[in-house]
């Protein structure tokens, strides 16, 4: 197939896990298909990243025989006959983006990537808050996300806990399941870790990030110096508030952003995740495992995984619960290891690159295989050939 995948930067495949599985999402595609990126916001990019960071990506794409379109979308879509185009998260698949697909390429296959649907992520907000903002905030991102991919012939969601949030209002859609992409960590042993030191990884200007922190560093870690005052959590990741900047101090020491996870994620002894509310499968969570650094979290943390508490991962969702799994593997170090080598083995099993590779490929056999709804590419070819006879002969007269 000859592909156009829309996102809104180049793949940034070391800042995130999101990134990361968007890098090798189009990688993987571009190995068997004709694929082209086209990026929305690339000044964007620039200022937050820098000029010599945006070429640093923009090269790694072209590096992978991957197209760079970086003129626009209409530039994209009138430079080629593209049988598919990809938006990635639904917020690139605007109304006047769709429009332009359906226009300029009406018999494109159209999929969107969601890598999380965002209205369960806000309406998870909602559930723990009960506020009434947050509640209209959840309906109008459901609005809007759900218009967005009744446009589209495929939806690709992370896991099976999202098809299912989407399935009751889109049962005639294609959803399919791509999960996040996690390369296997070096391995470091119970005996050669920091005995006392706790680890959270993740981004500061996302608020579930923000809200778990404040959560841990309250309500959870007390618990856990009143046993263990030895204990230290530190939190890695940037643009935190300064409501998390102010916690730095004693047994908390706030990192920002650092220039590898490696070392931490080597050297720690237990990863925390205690999130309330969020959406998705938790790169964070991934990762930990991938180096087998044993987790513990709560029931919004394990969402998506399909780990299984008590063996692969520990999960509580009161501050006694996830403090007494804390004190647990800091005080046994038999339960460490346990705990350490199985999560390390179902990571590898169903979220290794081997893995999450063999599920693309199939997802785009069967996509190419399926047969077309005529009416629908009837339809759509129709509105194309009614816009461009308007534009020839009757739209142009405004523009003079």
């Amino acid at each position: 197939m000859n592909i156009l995948i829309v996102s809104d930067s180049y793949p940034a495949f070391d800042r995130s896990s999101y990134e990361l599985r968007f890098s090798r999402f189009v990688q993987i595609l571009a190995q068997t298909h004709q694929v082209t990126l086209c990026p929305l916001d690339v000044p964007y990019m620039r200022q937050e990243l820098g000029e010599a960071a945006v070429n640093f990506y923009r090269h790694a794409l072209i590096d992978q025989e991957v197209k760079v379109a970086d003129s626009g979308l209409v530039s994209a879509l009138k430079s080629d006959s593209f049988d598919t185009v990809i938006f990635i998260l639904f917020v690139t698949a605007t109304p006047k983006n769709i429009a332009a697909v359906h226009y300029w390429a009406p018999k494109a296959r159209l999929v969107i990537d969601s890598v999380d649907v965002q209205f369960g992520r806000y309406q998870s907000k909602a559930r723990l808050t009960q506020d009434k903002r947050d509640l209209d905030h959840a309906e109008q991102v459901k609005l809007e996300e759900l218009a967005a991919y009744r446009e589209a012939d495929f939806i690709i969601v992370v896991s099976e806990p999202e098809r299912q949030l989407l399935l009751p209002e889109l049962p005639q859609k294609r959803i399919g399941i791509i999960p996040n992409i996690h390369p296997m960590g070096e391995f470091t042993p119970t005996y050669a870790r920091d005995g006392k030191s706790l680890l959270f990884v993740g981004w500061g200007a996302y608020g579930p990030n923000v809200d778990a922190v404040l959560y841990f560093t309250k309500e959870v870690l007390p618990l856990v110096l009143k046993e263990i005052p030895q204990a230290c959590l530190k939190v890695v990741g940037g643009d935190y508030p300064e409501e998390v900047i102010n916690l730095n101090g004693g047994a908390v020491e706030i990192l920002g952003r650092v220039p590898e996870m490696q070392p931490y994620l080597l050297n720690a002894y237990i990863s925390v995740a205690p999130l309330r509310y969020g959406s998705g499968v938790k790169g964070k969570i991934g990762e930990a495992l991938s180096y087998g650094l044993p987790v513990v979290t709560t029931s919004i943390g394990l969402e998506g995984f399909g780990l299984t508490p008590g063996k692969d991962v520990l999960v509580g969702d009161t501050p006694q619960d996830l403090a007494n799994h804390i004190i647990n593997l800091l005080r046994d170090p038999v339960l460490h290891s346990k705990i350490s080598l199985s999560g390390r083995q179902f990571l590898e099993s169903n979220f290794s690159e081997a893995v999450v590779k063999n599920r693309i490929i199939e997802q785009f056999i069967a996509l190419e295989a399926a047969p077309r709804p005529w009416l629908t590419l009837l339809w759509r070819r129709l509105k194309s050939f009614l816009r461009q006879q308007a534009e020839l002969h009757l739209l142009w007269r405004f523009r003079t």
